[in-house]
């Protein structure tokens, strides 16, 4: 598909999947088996591949905001409306419907507007995923690489040069680039200089 016909062509059938998946179980478990078998590789981000998954994991960063929104409202249908949908996205892909869905916070409170009755949560988790989970990153949705601690090795004085350093770079930034925030006591953003003058 390309251009304007990728949303054309998908959107409705994005649509009816969703809505069957939402009223129908057997339909949900059918394609779910199909589109988010259970996790067994998160060596790889969810969006990375070939597979269905990962083509719809790509469609919820999409520029089209219609096509955006089908496909996650597919793949959170898929995953009962619940947080097994950031396991298999990542936070950073799924912050996007959790941010119009009022979740974005991790309430547990579902703002959505379906009449879904979904089955009670089974643990679906793969002997793979279970080795892994603990190392599993959130926002990526996948096993990181060990990053070596670059503090270590240097003597205090050296923490407290790099330090300065920081600040000084951060400075630059604010000057030309970034404004840091903060909040006022009537809880509005205001510049940080603003708050220093008025603690």
């Amino acid at each position: 598909f390309q251009g304007d016909r990728v949303k054309e062509k998908l959107t409705p059938i994005l649509n009816l999947l969703t809505e069957s998946c939402r009223v129908h179980r057997e339909t949900r478990l059918y394609i779910r088996k199909h589109i988010l078998p259970p996790l067994k590789d998160v060596s790889h981000r969810p969006e990375e591949g070939d597979t269905i998954k990962s083509r719809l994991v790509r469609l919820m960063t999409h520029l089209d905001t219609d096509l955006k929104h089908c496909a996650a409202d597919l793949l959170f249908v898929l995953c009962k409306e619940n947080r097994r949908f950031v396991k298999y996205t990542g936070y950073g892909n799924a912050a996007g419907l959790l941010a119009t869905r009022g979740l974005l916070g991790g309430q547990g409170s579902r703002s959505s507007t379906s009449e879904a009755q979904y089955s009670s949560d089974s643990d679906s988790d793969t002997e793979e995923y279970r080795q892994v989970k603990d190392r599993v990153n959130p926002v990526t949705g996948r096993v990181e690489v060990e990053q070596p601690n670059p503090m270590e090795g240097m003597t205090e004085e050296e923490k407290e040069e790099e330090a300065r350093r920081l600040i000084m770079l951060f400075n630059k930034l604010s000057d030309n680039i970034v404004q840091p925030m903060g909040v006022d006591e009537e809880g509005k953003l205001v510049p940080m200089r603003g708050l220093e003058e008025n603690p």
